[in-house]
């Protein structure tokens, strides 16, 4: 992102020609930050505060060590379960990562740390005829997998079908 901006902001200085941008994003408790580095007014800020949220939301931010992407990424999988556990245990929640490998990666430690509990389905909240049903029509076999234990995963590799699943 810092890339995309940043060279967009230097075409447009050299070229005279003015852009909008235009930020998407979930909640942020940086805002005007952002907004004055994407060089963008008060009027042009609409940053909405959790308390309009129509579902609470809950933050928990835990910082990881490492200068390396794969070793500070594969640090991240078992805090992640444990605050998973502990926050959310019955509830859906949402682990972004950056690339389609680490999703699979992330998922499957996922699983492996399910594999030493109790109810390794505790995650799964249907019965399993009904989930073989759902995982029969499923191609991407990491998905098939992941499914089984409750977890889903999305990224840009899944096929349009595995994606409305």
């Amino acid at each position: 992102l810092e890339v995309i901006v940043s060279r967009t902001n230097f075409i447009s200085s050299h070229t005279e020609q003015s852009i909008r941008i235009i930020g998407l994003s979930t909640a942020l408790a940086n805002a005007k930050d952002l907004a004055n580095w994407l060089n963008i007014g008060q009027m042009g800020l609409f940053n909405f505060r959790p308390s309009v949220r129509p579902v609470p939301l809950e933050c928990h931010i835990a910082g990881f060590p490492g200068k390396h992407y794969c070793p500070r990424m594969a640090t991240m999988n078992k805090p992640s379960f444990q605050a998973i556990k502990q926050h959310s245990p019955s509830k859906p929640s949402l682990i972004f990562v950056s690339s389609r490998r680490q999703t699979r990666v992330t998922a499957l430690d996922l699983i492996a740390y399910l594999a030493g509990e109790e109810n390794p389905k505790q995650w799964l909240h249907m019965p399993d005829q009904d989930i073989d049903a759902i995982c029969a029509s499923i191609k991407d076999q990491n998905l098939k997998l992941t499914l089984a234990f409750g977890i889903g995963i999305h990224h840009a590799g899944l096929v349009e079908r595995d994606r409305k699943t």
